[in-house]
């Protein structure tokens, strides 16, 4: 199950700067059964010139009261390595949950 709070993010993510995808990589529940933080993963288009820079301003555009982190891939840099078993990239793309998007194979 999605919490609502995560797929409010991914969807002012996704409005605000339109990636091919979001994925849920993972969450952290207390002891109360209370999300405490998340992670996803963003696949943008190639046309990005700076990782950097958009991770910033996601961050500066997309506040939330449950912190949360984001790791984002290139589109090529994802075909690629989702499918080298040793990569996070792999691990998401076999156990995310897709929040917003295309499930890009």
């Amino acid at each position: 199950m999605v919490e609502k709070e995560i797929q409010m993010i991914a969807d002012t993510i996704g409005a605000k700067y339109e990636p091919k995808s979001i994925v849920l990589t993972s969450k952290k529940i207390n002891n109360l059964n209370e999300l405490i933080s998340f992670k996803i993963a963003l696949i943008v288009s190639d046309d990005i010139s700076s990782i950097s820079e958009l991770e910033c301003k996601i961050y500066i555009d997309v506040d939330s009261e449950i912190p949360y982190d984001i790791v984002i891939y290139r589109a090529s840099e994802w075909l690629y390595l989702k499918e080298d078993t040793t990569t996070f990239a792999y691990k998401i793309y076999s156990q995310g949950v897709w929040l917003y998007g295309e499930r890009l194979s």
